[in-house]
């Protein structure tokens, strides 16, 4: 059995001992209404300060940028190979079949125009059946595709709005310092569903001007950062200190499916020069260098006095060649291009391409094993193209002529008198897809024609009147069609 303590067995001496105590206690104190207010004011200034230190520079930027990134759902409809059940297989066998579904593919997006374009990654909306975006002020919208770079992997959506929307700041990417703050603001494992918040992780810039081969597309001067980027954050934003646009979220290098603090932006640079020209023409538009270049081997670089993986050596060139103008010529080597290096011929391509009209571009070459310095400015950009022994022309189709066709693709605008694809095509019929490739663009279909090798054949797919059709044709060992 417990005991209970004294001073519950005795209140009433308890209290009697305890009094003088209190007495002498409250006696002794004093009120002052200047000192509790002075205490009160301390306390107040002490919150205030407390409060004004939790608004960083990143607090503040996550809400300058935040309202501009949006929730990407986009609806794809699959085929799907399934196997018959186990009463069937019990008497027939296994016998396969397709199945259709709808598969759901959340992503990011980031506003960059108030009237209702929205710039996201290519692979978030690829094939999509039914596009909606959410913002995060709870706004829902079906987007319109506006254009996409199948190449750079960018595509820029369009809303119908009567409001302004939320539009992101643009940064300048060619100023990053490594070790520089850096935000992916994003919806990671789609967790913004039905919340509309975007998440927001820190990091900092962890390198630049990085090359990365992905699902067998290649991307030039990628950004690297440490703030952790996870499926879902594609096509989100990454910010800087100010809370301005330096990079679309893309993709990770991870060995687990998760961030490992080594994830990869597109520069905003070279997705605000995308954005430009696929509002202005529909598509990304190259320009006409009219030069050549290859890869430098050991052989080259030991007879050129150059190193390997420093340049590419200029093959051939035009005379009317912009490059040529600057006094560049067959036999240079060119190490960089606004003032990022060139270190393979894949590089100088995925660079020129998005290149300005009409503005200053610094470029630096060597001659002999002295380098040197110069600008050149590019007039035109390469809208028709005539591949050898085809006889035929094909276009890139503008904004206007596009709306004209069902499929993405290039126009046939001439067939020579004595090419025999003109017994199957004529002016004016959209190819969209050779054999397994779809043609979204002239870019696409010259690269297609570049890798055609002998005794090819191919299946060619077009569009006329609204209607699509397929040929064969055939190529010999000079890559001429017979």
């Amino acid at each position: 059995m417990i005991r209970l303590p004294c001073y519950r067995r005795y209140p009433i001496l308890l209290l009697l001992c305890l009094s003088p105590i209190l007495v002498g206690t409250r006696c002794n104190s004093t009120y002052s209404p200047e000192s509790s207010n002075t205490a009160t004011q301390e306390n107040a200034t002490t919150q205030e300060a407390v409060t004004a230190s939790r608004h960083t520079a990143l607090v503040t930027a996550v809400a300058k940028a935040s309202p501009a990134v949006v929730n990407i759902s986009a609806v794809r409809t699959v085929e799907q190979l399934t196997f018959s059940d186990e009463w069937f297989r019990r008497f027939w066998g296994e016998i396969p079949y397709s199945r259709r579904r709808l598969q759901r593919e959340v992503g990011s997006g980031v506003i960059v125009d108030k009237k209702g374009y929205i710039l996201t990654n290519h692979h978030v909306i690829e094939n999509a059946d039914s596009i909606t975006v959410t913002i995060p002020d709870g706004r829902e919208f079906t987007a319109q595709v506006a254009g996409y770079d199948y190449l750079s992997d960018l595509a820029v959506l369009e809303v119908d709005t009567d409001t302004t929307l939320p539009e992101i700041q643009w940064g300048d990417s060619d100023s990053l310092l490594i070790g520089e703050w850096a935000v992916a603001i994003g919806n990671p494992f789609g967790l913004s569903v039905g919340d509309a918040q975007p998440s927001v992780t820190i990091g900092i810039v962890s390198a630049i001007q990085r090359s990365r081969i992905v699902e067998n597309f290649y991307h030039e001067n990628l950004i690297q950062t440490d703030a952790s980027i996870n499926p879902g954050n594609s096509g989100g934003a990454l910010v800087n200190i100010h809370g301005e646009l330096i990079g679309i979220n893309t993709v990770i290098h991870s060995t687990s499916g998760g961030s490992q603090g080594v994830g990869f932006a597109i520069p905003a640079n070279k997705a605000k020069n995308v954005v430009e020209q696929i509002s202005e023409y529909g598509n990304v538009v190259p320009p006409d260098l009219a030069v050549e270049v290859q890869d430098i081997t050991e052989a080259l670089a030991e007879k050129l006095s150059t190193p390997m993986n420093a340049g590419v050596l200029v093959s051939e060139i035009k005379k009317q060649s912009p490059i040529a103008n600057a006094g560049i010529r067959r036999g240079d080597v060119i190490l960089s291009i606004s003032g990022h290096r060139i270190k393979s011929e894949t590089d100088f391509y995925a660079l020129t391409r998005l290149l300005p009209i009409n503005q200053p571009i610094r470029c630096e070459f060597s001659r002999r094993g002295k380098n040197r310095q110069t600008e050149f400015k590019i007039k035109t950009r390469q809208w028709s193209y005539k591949p050898t022994g085809w006889g035929i022309t094909v276009a890139q189709p503008d904004k206007a002529m596009a709306r004209e066709y069902q499929m993405p693709g290039v126009i046939i605008t001439h067939v020579d008198r004595d090419s025999r694809l003109k017994a199957g095509l004529k002016r004016g019929d959209l190819i969209y897809q050779i054999d397994d490739t779809s043609i979204y663009s002239l870019e696409i279909f010259k690269l297609v024609d570049d890798n055609i090798r002998s005794q090819y054949t191919a299946r060619l797919y077009f569009e006329r009147d609204g209607v699509r059709d397929a040929i064969e044709i055939f190529f010999n060992r000079n890559n001429r069609r017979r």
